[in-house]
């Protein structure tokens, strides 16, 4: 019984540090999730911005044909007040020249103050490319850094899994069975007994289950979380300890 205790002791102890080496490698995608999230804000930002620049130069380019076509209107006005023959001639003539003046000089001030933000909206768009970029370098240098981890986590785990068949395979099955069982609900499988008191759950044994387990001759379980029940070897006495007792 002495060796089954030992098996199963020994079976907890590589699946206790598998289960803490799985849920590091399982924290990792989190590790990155916050920087590639600001990294996705960021490039459809990008994207926001760009669209509106595109936006403006057709809206100004526009606007340009309409002054080339607005000054042509204006070249044919002035010809039609050369060429007038009255008054009312005249005077039509040089009220459509003085509108297209005024639309003339009111889209092109429009237009400069386009130019003006197009100026301003592609400093600030060449500002968020290299934010974007410097964003861009350092997830792909965290991913390259936790991939590596991950590669070093996952042999740890096989490393460490290498010889669990052969443990298993010692143990009596329903042993195993019971052990399986518990070890998935509680996270552990095997307590301690320390002064009658299970180390699992820290709640103290009847004393008759304490006896028992204090035996060794058949494997108990905790009547409050189901573990199975060991008594710790006494640390071997040291020349201090012997000098002491003296």
């Amino acid at each position: 019984m002495k060796n089954q205790l030992e098996l199963l002791k020994q079976l907890q102890h590589i699946d206790t540090q598998t289960k803490d080496i799985r849920q590091s490698i399982e924290a990792i995608p989190a590790q990155l999730n916050p920087a590639k999230q600001d990294l996705q804000k960021l490039e459809t930002m990008l994207v926001g911005e760009r669209k509106q620049i595109d936006e403006t130069e057709i809206w100004r380019k526009d606007q340009e044909d309409i002054v080339e076509r607005e000054e042509e209107a204006l070249v044919n006005a002035k010809s039609k007040l050369a060429e007038a023959k009255n008054s009312r001639d005249f005077g039509a003539a040089s009220r459509e020249i003085d509108n297209k003046k005024r639309s003339i000089h009111d889209r092109e001030q429009e237009i400069l103050k386009v130019y003006e933000a197009l100026e301003r909206g592609r400093a600030k768009l060449t500002t968020h490319e290299e934010d974007v970029a410097k964003l861009r370098t350092h997830v792909e240098g965290e991913e390259a850094k936790f991939s590596e981890s991950l590669s070093s986590l996952t042999a740890q785990v096989e490393e460490i899994s290498a010889g669990r068949s052969d443990i298993e395979s010692q143990i009596k099955p329903e042993f195993l069975k019971r052990y399986n069982v518990v070890m998935q609900r509680r996270g552990s499988a095997i307590a301690a007994v320390v002064d009658g008191v299970c180390q699992g759950c820290h709640m103290g044994l009847a004393p008759q289950l304490g006896i028992q387990v204090a035996r060794g001759d058949s494997l108990h379980s905790c009547r409050q979380c189901n573990r199975l029940l060991y008594i710790p070897e006494p640390p071997p006495e040291t020349d201090e300890d012997q000098s002491e007792a003296s």
